[in-house]
Formats: structure tokens, C-alpha cells, sequence
């Protein structure tokens, strides 16, 4: 009888503890600090994709390989291979050539609400598709975005031609090649924090201010503000939300100086970046190298510390 009462009494304790939902699963706390180091590759213009919630390199691509990013929210040039655009104000038909077009980098926008690089849905772009590893001209044609409910269509015309094609995506999260009508599968905005390359960028030196070539870091949906203060005072109580800015390249390029008279770029000390990543974690995050053991630039290190 004893070990029946027994044998019942674990059963009944089995289906009691059936009866309760499972523990949800404990979200993994990311490493407290991370020295990285990049290699920019041959030409110095890979692609990186870093994710600090992951704590790795997502990806790597050429950005010879896309033309476009498109999710639900924006539409935007592949800035890492600087692309130009001009908005075309009138009908396919009309298009013969690009006189009196403005082409512009879109590194800002003063003219409307639109993000950095983000192109508008139902306006007819011309595009320079910018240059090759070899830095000759990809090309130039027109394009045109329409959502749909299931995706985007993305119509194209040569110049000079009155015959416009499309192609339907059905997808809501991509990268895409024009010229090769394909997509490509790399992290969305919302899947990395930094990503490092080379891009055209507003630069001033002294009082000109002019487009320049630069290697530096873009944003993807995370916020971050800048300090100069020692990487290693910045603490946790000093975060300030209200500071947190979405613009793209906060972190940019301006975390180096180039020295004539080393003839060498130099990190610029006690300039810290305080991040706040696609997770809501809250980060701190410094240059300390531009050069590899070769001393060849364009091969940045860094580190960040969970705060």
C-alpha cells in the first residue's frame, strides 16, 4: 500500500507540474567587452556587417554585389559603393538624356523628410550606379519603386528608350541587383549595429567643405551619440537617452585624422560612442587602429564594452 500511495503521489506531482506553463527562455547576456579588428580586403571597400547583441561579423560582402536595400520601411541606394541619383520629374517617354539633372549622393537630405540615402516610392531616378574594383563606370539607367501588398515592384528603363520593364519581389527584407535581377540574402538593419566600408560622405577641411571617398562606420537601426571622454571613464550612469541620435553615420568617419607629417592616419584618443544596439543594450565603443601589421590603412580595430 505504502509504495502505491507513493507511486500515485509522484504521478499526481508529474501531472501537476504538466499543468504549468514552461520558463520562457532566458535571453543570453552579451560578452562584457570585445576587441575587433577588420580587414577591408584588396581593394579596401569589403563590407562588414557587426553585431554587438551577437558579438561577431554577421557578414561580408563586396558592395559590388547589390544596388539596393529594401525593407517595410525604406528604400535606399547602396551607399558603400556611391551611387548617385537624379529625380526625374516627368514621364518615361520624355527621358532622352541627363542634361540638367542634379545627381546627388543623398549623404543628407535638406529638400524633404527622408532618411539619409532613402529614395522615394513612385519617383523616377536616374542612377549612376557609380565605379567597379577597376574604377570604371557601371552604368547609368532609371528606376522606379512600388510597394505592393506582398512585396515591391522595381521598374527600369535605359535612357533614351520610351519602354519600361518591372520585376515583382515578394519579399519585405532584401538587397538587390539591377543589373543581374537577383536578390541577395544579408543582414536587414535590424540584424546588425555597425557596418564598415567605404562611402561618400560631406568632409570639411578648413573652410571647404566638399564630397569626399572615406572609409567609416553607418549605422543599421541602432541609435548612438558621441562623447570626448576616455573610453574608460565613460560609465553606465552617464548614458543619456536624449542623446541618442538615428542618424546613420554618427559614428561615420571623423574617429581618425590623417598626419602629413607621419604620413599616416592616427586615432583620435577620448572619442567614445555610446550605442544603444537593435536589442536595447546599452554599449560603449572606441577606435584604437587603422592599420594592419603591414601598416596598411583601411584595416580598422576596435572595441566596445557592455555598459
Amino acid at each position: 500500500v505504502m509504495n502505491y500511495l507513493k507511486k500515485t503521489s509522484y504521478l499526481s506531482i508529474l501531472l501537476l507540474a504538466a499543468c504549468f506553463p514552461k520558463d520562457e527562455a532566458v535571453m543570453p547576456t552579451p560578452r562584457v567587452s570585445k576587441s575587433v579588428t577588420l580587414d577591408a580586403g584588396e581593394y579596401k571597400n569589403t563590407v562588414a556587417f557587426y553585431s554587438l547583441d551577437n558579438v561577431e561579423i554577421v557578414a561580408e560582402a563586396s558592395p559590388m554585389e547589390w544596388d539596393f536595400y529594401i525593407d517595410e520601411n525604406v528604400i535606399r541606394l547602396n551607399y558603400f559603393r556611391s551611387m548617385q541619383v537624379a529625380e526625374f520629374n516627368d514621364t518615361w517617354e520624355k527621358l532622352e538624356d541627363t542634361v540638367n539633372l542634379e545627381f546627388r549622393y543623398l549623404t543628407y537630405d535638406a529638400y524633404d523628410s527622408l532618411t539619409q540615402w532613402e529614395l522615394k516610392e513612385n519617383q523616377i531616378y536616374v542612377v549612376d550606379y557609380g565605379l567597379d574594383n577597376e574604377f570604371n563606370p557601371i552604368g547609368l539607367t532609371s528606376v522606379r519603386f512600388e510597394r505592393t501588398p506582398s512585396g515591391v515592384k522595381i521598374w527600369q528603363n535605359a535612357i533614351g528608350s520610351d519602354y519600361e520593364v518591372f520585376e515583382e519581389v515578394n519579399q519585405t527584407s532584401f538587397y538587390y541587383n539591377i543589373r543581374e535581377k537577383s536578390t541577395l540574402d544579408l543582414p536587414t538593419e535590424r540584424e546588425y549595429d555597425v557596418a564598415f566600408g567605404k562611402y561618400t560622405d560631406l568632409v570639411t577641411v578648413g573652410d571647404i567643405t566638399q564630397e569626399y571617398l572615406i572609409y567609416g562606420a553607418i549605422q543599421g537601426n541602432s541609435l548612438v551619440y558621441e562623447v570626448n571622454e576616455p573610453f574608460s571613464e565613460v560609465k553606465d550612469e552617464m548614458f543619456d537617452v536624449v542623446r541618442l541620435s538615428g542618424e546613420k553615420n554618427t559614428i561615420g568617419w571623423d574617429w581618425k585624422n590623417y598626419s602629413l607629417e607621419k604620413g599616416a592616419y592616427e586615432i583620435i584618443e577620448d572619442k567614445t560612442y555610446l550605442i544603444s544596439s537593435n536589442a536595447a543594450f546599452k554599449y560603449k565603443l572606441r577606435f584604437v587602429n587603422f592599420l594592419n601589421s603591414a601598416g596598411q590603412s583601411g584595416h580598422p580595430t576596435f572595441e566596445w564594452e557592455l555598459l
